[in-house]
């Protein structure tokens, strides 16, 4: 599905979720969450290209593959967190969306520790 299909039907799903908004809220805000799953799916069908390229640029630079998967992790933390708070805020929520917002900050911060680790290490070798 091209881009602009894309934009067209969620453009279409927006329209619809916003007209049922005043007269049934509860449907309004299913209909913004199917419309962000079926982005996230859709996104997810592309992730293997890009893995696919992560993967070659690795290759090419001799770098070890624990890092592409942290690099992959760090990514789908963010997505996530990104869209559980923009659900939560958008349910009426901003205080859980700023707890989640600050959850996902800090577990990313503690899975990118090996690479700060490794770092620090190179650079104390390099003295």
């Amino acid at each position: 599905m091209g881009i602009w299909t894309m934009m067209a039907l969620i453009i279409v799903a927006i329209i619809l979720a916003l007209s049922l908004k005043s007269r049934n809220p509860e449907i309004s805000s299913l209909i913004s969450l199917a419309i962000c799953i079926c982005i996230i799916g859709i996104c997810v069908g592309r992730i293997g290209a890009i893995i696919d390229s992560l993967k070659t640029i690795t290759g090419y630079i001799n770098m070890d593959q624990s890092y592409l998967f942290i690099l992959l992790k760090l990514i789908g933390i963010s997505y996530i967190c990104e869209f559980a708070s923009g659900i939560s805020k958008d349910a009426g929520y901003s205080a859980v969306a700023s707890q989640i917002e600050l959850t996902g900050k800090l577990t990313m911060m503690m899975i990118s520790l090996p690479v700060l680790m490794q770092v620090v290490e190179t650079i104390l070798c390099m003295m």
